[in-house]
């Protein structure tokens, strides 16, 4: 070590004679001071990692965490849990959701248990309670993967050495959704919604650039271009951009919409004020429950919901002889796995040309 430099109080950095430089970050805990070492800079570290770590520390202090004492006998889910939400890697898009499912339907089952007494047992039993519950299977599979997700957090952060769970065993859910509207359940959903503006302008949006639902109600003006008659779409899924085009009677019912639009407004909106998911959801699926008669709660790939808008934008393209590239850039797919299964409505599959293939012999 041949000479080293301080961020205030919170990061010191030391200047190694092979040009590498190690970090180190101090902080109070029960009126001591600990000087602990980060990492170095050819380990992927920096000043901005090396803070992060630190309030990432200062947090779990705060909830009862005291990763210098290893308080791992009587660290609860509870307690876990509380820092993984008020982390970084909590802080994701969806944490609110996923918090909410904590606090509902897995707090009550873990929260007061000690890590140390959890095993697959219990994720079985908590598994057939949720099914009890009227949960579906692809429900309680997300509640468990989130459980495995704050432990696994942990294990990250040093607060566990190792999971609790040995091989617990996810239920078999059939994601896949092939129903989508024909033309006729397009015209009748459009009657049924003609009288509600901003249901009428999710729903031409959904249909004509097949955007998810969270992606279409983001929309603002200034992500609207009437020069070029296009949406600039945000995949939060992906974390990019990319372009969504309009037809005619979508161009011009935003157009008109909007006219008086600051560039900040939302388009999907009766005022320009951000529209909730939660209240598109509720007054949408009261609709598509029509689509839905006689069908189990638990038949997903027959089932209308929100997201069947974006199937029904994809299947109308392929069945237009759209190709399956062209249709993977509209629906912004990250891969053309994702786009394949459009491809058996594709009118030109290769039918005809089998059946002419041996006629001249």
């Amino acid at each position: 070590m041949i000479a080293s430099k301080r961020y205030g109080s919170k990061v010191q950095l030391n200047y190694l004679q092979n040009g590498d430089i190690s970090y180190f970050i101090t902080y109070k805990t029960n009126k001591k001071t600990v000087f602990k070492k980060v990492g170095k800079k050819s380990e992927g570290i920096n000043e901005a990692k090396a803070i992060e770590l630190r309030n990432q520390i200062l947090s779990e202090i705060r909830h009862g965490i005291d990763l210098s004492q290893k308080s791992i006998k009587t660290l609860s889910f509870q307690k876990l849990a509380d820092i993984y939400f008020s982390s970084n890697d909590g802080h994701n898009k969806s944490n609110k959701k996923y918090k909410q499912q904590y606090e509902l339907h897995i707090k009550a089952s873990f929260g007061d248990l000690p890590i140390i007494k959890l095993e697959d047992s219990l994720i079985y039993e908590f598994q057939s309670l949720k099914i009890a519950e009227g949960l579906s299977e692809s429900t309680t599979n997300i509640l468990v993967k989130l459980i495995k997700r704050i432990i696994g957090f942990g294990i990250k952060r040093g607060v566990l050495t190792y999971s609790p769970f040995k091989n617990i065993k996810l239920f078999k859910v059939d994601n896949s959704r092939i129903r989508y509207l024909n033309n006729n359940e397009i015209k009748m959903l459009n009657d049924l919604i003609k009288d509600d503006l901003v249901l009428k302008l999710f729903i031409k949006i959904a249909l004509t650039t097949g955007a998810r639902a969270v992606s279409v109600l983001s929309l603002q003006k200034k992500h609207f271009s009437s020069e070029n008659r296009n949406l600039l779409i945000t995949d939060f899924k992906r974390n990019n951009t990319y372009l969504g085009y309009l037809d005619n009677e979508t161009f011009e019912l935003i157009k008109n919409h909007t006219n008086k639009f600051m560039a900040n407004h939302f388009i999907v909106s009766a005022d320009g004020k951000s529209y909730k998911y939660q209240t598109i959801y509720k007054k949408l699926t009261k609709i598509l429950k029509i689509f839905n008669e006689q069908l189990s709660k638990n038949d997903r790939a027959n089932r209308v919901v929100i997201h069947t808008l974006r199937h029904t934008f994809a299947s109308h393209l392929a069945k237009s002889g759209v190709s399956i590239q062209k249709i993977q850039k509209l629906m912004n797919h990250k891969d053309i796995k994702q786009t394949l299964k459009y491809a058996k409505l594709n009118p030109d599959s290769g039918q005809i040309e089998v059946e002419d293939l041996y006629k001249e012999i």
